[in-house]
């Protein structure tokens, strides 16, 4: 499973490593998404083959191989068009294609795209045969492998993740945020705990109306939120209790709140949100009370937060996989032509020699008789 490794400030000058590359999580906040690394062995692979691979590999040389592991933009997206059925996962390809080509990073190796649009294999993996026949004959053969395992919809034929039904749901339960919280660095949790006070405010309101606060609950709520804000002083608010707010600090000129980044401290607040995410009336008629209102939207706020993170990562790995896959597949057929037409033009030497033996041999043998 990729991972969210980093928090990337500035894409220019952030030294992206192999297999990383840059992901959008929210207008101000992009991390670093790391896919882990392949293993290519030989190790369980039928020997007959791998010999007839290398016989193969060895009928071109350097130059020539090196010319037939390079595939244009152009047939890498054909060959998409013809191999993924969800619209969103072509387009997410695509604009993945051509992220790399304009940064390049090395985020597919061993495959490398060039700034020209060009695909083709690094120069370790191009001198060594049996790398490149694991590269083909196994992980060539996982494209389709992981277009049919993807559930599409039979109305439009989108995977879940390119799915507007699935943007729309929300999963529930521990499992989910945990799993999700255990694929990102420290750096990256703390960043996911770091709270926009507006942002926060948004959900706030929305959750005010869809529980149908009445006028005087609802101006306790935005009180008590103000106290979080740090744009009202709690303790000389009636009713305040400073513990409720523990484990939370406001940065008010900066417009932001810092929640405790503790595993378990995360928990309690997503746990607070998990019952509330039904409808029906609500009251906050203490303010203490409507503190406790401001945590379990801070509940919810970082449950969606992690949601919307979840998805993002999940669909950006799934398009690094095909992109990757899609690759391998292009560079194999390039591979398979090039010898296929070495052959050939082998065998036709063979029978033009062959013809040319025979016709030499009539002619010797006129005029033996002469």
């Amino acid at each position: 499973m990729a991972k969210l490794v980093a928090v990337c400030r500035d894409e220019m000058d952030f030294p992206f490593e192999r297999r990383q590359i840059p992901l959008i999580i929210e207008e101000a906040l992009t991390m670093v998404m790391e896919i882990p690394e392949n293993i290519f062995s030989t190790r369980f692979v039928c020997e007959n083959e791998l010999r007839d691979f290398v016989k193969r590999y060895g009928c071109l040389d350097l130059e020539e191989l090196a010319v037939a592991l390079m595939v244009r933009q152009k047939e890498v997206f054909s060959l998409l068009s013809h191999s993924v059925p969800c619209v969103g996962c072509r387009r997410s390809v695509e604009r993945l294609y051509t992220q790399l080509v304009e940064s390049g990073q090395p985020a597919l190796e061993p495959l490398i795209i060039s700034s020209s649009g060009i695909l083709t294999v690094s120069h370790s993996f191009l001198k060594d045969p049996k790398l490149i026949y694991a590269l083909f004959y196994d992980h060539g053969s996982r494209l389709n492998e992981l277009v049919e395992a993807i559930p599409k919809s039979r109305r439009n034929r989108r995977c879940p993740l390119h799915s507007l039904e699935t943007h729309k749901s929300r999963p529930s339960g521990y499992v989910f945020w945990i799993d999700v919280w255990d694929l990102l660095s420290q750096e990256c949790r703390d960043e996911v705990v770091l709270i926009d006070s507006d942002a926060l405010l948004d959900t706030l309101e929305h959750y005010l109306r869809k529980h149908r606060f009445c006028s005087e609950c609802k101006s306790k709520v935005l009180r008590a939120f103000s106290i979080l804000a740090g744009d009202l002083d709690g303790p000389s608010e009636k009713g305040f209790c400073p513990a409720l707010y523990d484990g939370l600090k406001s940065c008010a000129q900066e417009r932001h709140i810092h929640v405790l980044c503790d595993t378990d401290f995360i928990a309690h607040l997503i746990g607070r949100a998990e019952p509330e995410l039904a409808g029906g009336e609500r009251h906050a008629k203490t303010l203490d009370i409507a503190q406790e209102e401001v945590l379990t939207c801070l509940g919810i706020h970082l449950w969606d937060r992690l949601h919307r993170l979840w998805q993002k990562l999940r669909a950006e790995e799934q398009t690094w996989q095909m992109l990757f896959y899609l690759g391998v597949n292009a560079l194999r057929k390039g591979f398979e032509v090039a010898v296929e037409e070495k052959l050939g033009i082998s065998r036709l030497e063979q029978v033009v020699e062959e013809i040319s033996e025979a016709e030499r041999a009539k002619e010797l043998r006129r005029e033996q008789k002469r």
